[in-house]
């Protein structure tokens, strides 16, 4: 490969791009934040895709949506969950793509008119459309749209109609006729091809039950490489030399981008081999596999090595259920992956999963006790309220970036509601060199928990919002009426749903330097490792592998904030 083939800008519509490689749709940037932070900070992507987004809302399927299951193999069904058109243009507001920069904005629908109508809403940010036509998973879309020629012409000359740009037919490589799929969609106007999706619909276990909720899911990584790199020669070959090729399917090395840069790729998309990369470890990645490729591949040398973030699976139990109030309850289990000491999972969680069930993400309240603080706000919430004692549990973790190392600091940890069972563990961390302040907030008195625990710590002052405990008022009101003035050595942890972690920030910005205030904020978090790009940031990060807890600068908007974001995850 020429060295200047992955620095000189190329022309791509009407803009001149620079950045060979490409973020395949749902993959990171599945937010307005993020796709403007790797835009930022990786200048190596010129072109990211969105996730496929519809004219109407869709939700998608429930957790686990993206697992391993042998070493850089992955399977995932996310069931093409989006915020609809309207809504995902809203996120844009005050969002500049740069000049050299491409976004590729992804289409699915189950005819024309919705392809269509989400290309109508969506023009404005688009300097190009990508139809998928190849999803694996989802009935009625995808691959089922992909097999019917006749629509695939249809859809792609309808799309390319609606606006001056681009237009990219997503395929599969196990698509029967792919080449001549491949030549119809360019005769119909589009500008190019992109080759693979993930590959399915394909099923894989933990133990003996399906590890996705849809059972069924869509394969990529290291064993979809060989039908990637067959695909991308096989639609050079149908559509001739001139126009635009994305390959993708297993890309992780200088070595992959060259085998697929020879197959007929122009362009080259990096999706799972970002799996467990937090933010400034996949800027760096992008920088040094540019720097390879442009310097020349050696054989075996990997762009970056495997992620040592765990996957797996390991068993455990429900042993013992403490009822607190009603919809909230503790539940403690028979083992963690491994012993740890008071303090060692501040600022990490694990998810808690029931094959058949469902999945998500838990704190841990106490690592010494085992135990987890739930409130019922779902199936798999009230599957764990009402499932007898020694129900299987599994366990995989632990996840998150922790917290930095806090020394002669008075610490005020705020928490509101679930959030509290954050704190626990945070204060283990820090008790022995700070002194610590707790302002704990709920609805009512019989919102708190494990309070003599908290009381053996530090100083601990409540608030509900029926004034049965405490102050009368929110924890934003407690921390008003009682921190007036600046004191050496202050600093915040707050955690807890989103309104209550601004309100705070908004005082505590009056009583600490910035660098002194940090959240955790209870966003949407499905994967855990940095790949699906839920719980996205103002800024873009990736709360689940930069944060949870990130200092307050994270959170203030580069974009307007995504709408119904908000979940339970973090309790």
């Amino acid at each position: 490969m020429s060295g200047t083939f992955f620095t000189r800008p190329y022309q791509l519509g009407h803009k001149r791009v620079e950045g060979r490689f490409v973020i395949p749709s749902g993959i990171r940037c599945t937010h307005a934040s993020t796709i403007a932070r790797c835009f930022a900070e990786a200048p190596a992507i010129g072109v990211i895709t969105t996730k496929s987004i519809s004219v109407a809302p869709r939700a998608g399927y429930r957790e686990p949506i993206f697992a391993r299951y042998a070493p850089g193999c992955y399977i995932n069904a996310v069931g093409l969950a989006n915020p609809g058109a309207e809504a995902f243009l809203a996120e844009f507001a005050g969002v500049e793509i740069p000049p050299n920069r491409f976004l590729l904005v992804s289409l699915f629908g189950g005819d024309v008119a919705d392809f269509v109508g989400a290309a109508e809403i969506l023009q404005p940010i688009a300097d190009g459309f990508e139809l998928n036509m190849s999803c694996p998973h989802a009935k009625g879309y995808g691959i089922q749209i992909g097999e019917d020629e006749e629509l695939v012409v249809a859809i792609t000359r309808a799309v390319a109609a609606v606006k001056a740009v681009p237009v990219f037919v997503k395929l599969s490589a196990t698509m029967r006729g792919l080449s001549s799929t491949a030549q119809a969609a360019i005769r119909a106007g589009a500008a190019g091809i992109t080759v693979t999706n993930s590959i399915g619909p394909a099923l894989a276990e933990v133990g003996v039950d399906p590890i996705l909720s849809n059972r069924y899911g869509g394969l990529s990584g290291d064993a979809i490489r060989p039908l990637g790199l067959r695909s991308v020669e096989q639609v050079r070959q149908a559509i001739g030399a001139g126009p635009v090729i994305i390959g993708m399917g297993g890309i992780g090395t200088a070595e992959h981008v060259a085998q697929f840069r020879k197959a007929g790729a122009d362009l080259f998309g990096v999706g799972s081999a970002l799996t467990g990369m937090d933010s400034a470890a996949m800027s760096a990645y992008f920088a040094r596999l540019q720097d390879q490729c442009g310097r020349g591949f050696s054989l075996g040398e990997e762009a970056a090595p495997r992620p040592d973030i765990d996957m797996s699976y390991r068993a455990s139990k429900l042993v013992s259920r403490i009822p607190v109030a009603p919809g909230l309850f503790k539940i403690h289990l028979e083992r963690l992956p491994r012993e740890y000491r008071p303090g060692e999972l501040a600022g990490k969680y694990f998810f808690l999963s029931v094959p058949g069930v469902g999945e998500k993400p838990f704190a841990i309240l106490s690592a010494a006790e085992r135990s987890v603080f739930v409130r019922t706000v779902g199936c798999f919430s009230r599957f764990l309220e009402e499932t007898p004692l020694g129900t299987p549990i599994l366990l995989r973790g632990p996840y998150g970036a922790g917290l930095p190392r806090f020394e002669n600091r008075t610490l005020v940890l705020v928490g509101g509601g679930t959030g509290i069972a954050s704190l626990l563990e945070i204060a283990y961390a820090c008790a022995p060199a700070n002194q610590l302040r707790f302002l704990l907030g709920a609805r009512t008195r019989d919102g708190f928990f494990d309070l003599d625990e908290f009381h053996r710590l530090g100083d601990v002052l409540l608030a509900t919002d029926d004034g049965t405990a405490g102050f009368h008022g929110t924890v934003a009101e407690l921390l008003r009426h009682e921190m007036r003035a600046p004191e050496e050595g202050l600093t915040f942890i707050n955690c807890g749903p989103e309104p209550m972690v601004h309100a705070c920030f908004e005082i505590e910005r009056e009583l600490a330097p910035a660098e002194h205030i940090w959240g955790a904020i209870e966003y949407m978090t499905s994967c855990g490792v940095g790949i699906c790009g839920k719980c996205a940031s103002p800024t873009g990060s990736l709360t689940c592998i930069d944060g949870p807890f990130l200092p307050y600068a994270e959170f203030l908007p580069r974009c307007r904030p995504a709408p119904n974001r908000a979940a339970v995850p973090f309790v």
